[in-house]
């Protein structure tokens, strides 16, 4: 039975385009995640650099304030001792005293109210200030990860595992070959007995996610022995 060369050179061609077609799909698919990734880190580190220029704002706007209403109620003051004076000496000057002194007590009136008004849009921007922080601090607390991204491997780094430190960090790196579109694990600290069998998983599904998920799993089941050894 005879071959035909270039029937079987253009059965190779074809399938060297459907493989590496595959696997720019593959990498684009990496990159968009990635880029997702690092999008959202910056979408927080943005809100909470917001916070806190919104909240020196507030304290300097709150103390300007108070400085102003201290020099209007000194003047108020001022004023009506003048008043005082004035009513003393001048007998024929009644009417106007009395103008003045309501004019006064209005003012003061007026100043009452904006000082209300200034301590409720203060107490109202510290209620907004305190529930951003609650939940920025509460995004930390319930996940506690956070991403790195470097040349060619995305890093992530886990806390919130061990009980008896939940500021200890635990390690995973993973990159994408280029050529095949294969995850593969450059660092895990500590080390995971099944990581091979895990990696093996994830290239087989492409399950990203779930793949964190077993890492974090271990991770977590690591702690509790060292906890109980």
């Amino acid at each position: 039975m005879s071959i035909d060369l270039n029937d079987l050179e253009s059965e190779l061609s074809k399938s060297r385009r459907k493989v590496a077609d595959w696997a720019i799909a593959r990498t684009q698919a990496a990159s968009a995640r990635k880029d997702q990734h690092a999008a959202f880190l910056s979408d927080q580190t943005d809100k909470l650099s917001n916070l806190k220029g919104l909240q020196a704002q507030l304290q300097v706007t709150a103390e300007l304030n108070s400085k102003r209403l201290e020099n209007e109620a000194e003047e108020v003051k001022c004023t009506e001792e003048r008043l005082v004076g004035t009513n003393a000496e001048v007998s024929t000057s009644e009417r106007q005293l009395e103008l003045s002194q309501a004019q006064l007590q209005k003012r003061q009136v007026d100043y009452m109210r904006k000082a209300e008004g200034i301590e409720r849009d203060k107490r109202k921007r510290q209620a907004e200030l305190d529930a951003l922080r609650k939940e920025v601090d509460l995004f930390g607390e319930r996940f506690g990860l956070r991403f790195g991204i470097g040349q060619g491997y995305l890093e992530l780094v886990m806390t919130h595992i061990d009980a008896r430190d939940c500021d200890k960090e635990f390690h995973l790196a993973v990159a994408v070959q280029d050529g095949d579109m294969a995850y593969t694990v450059t660092k895990c600290e500590p080390p995971i007995p099944d990581l091979d069998e895990l990696t093996a998983k994830v290239n087989e599904t492409n399950n990203f996610g779930a793949f964190v998920k077993a890492v974090r799993s271990r991770f977590v089941a690591i702690a509790r022995g060292d906890a109980t050894a």
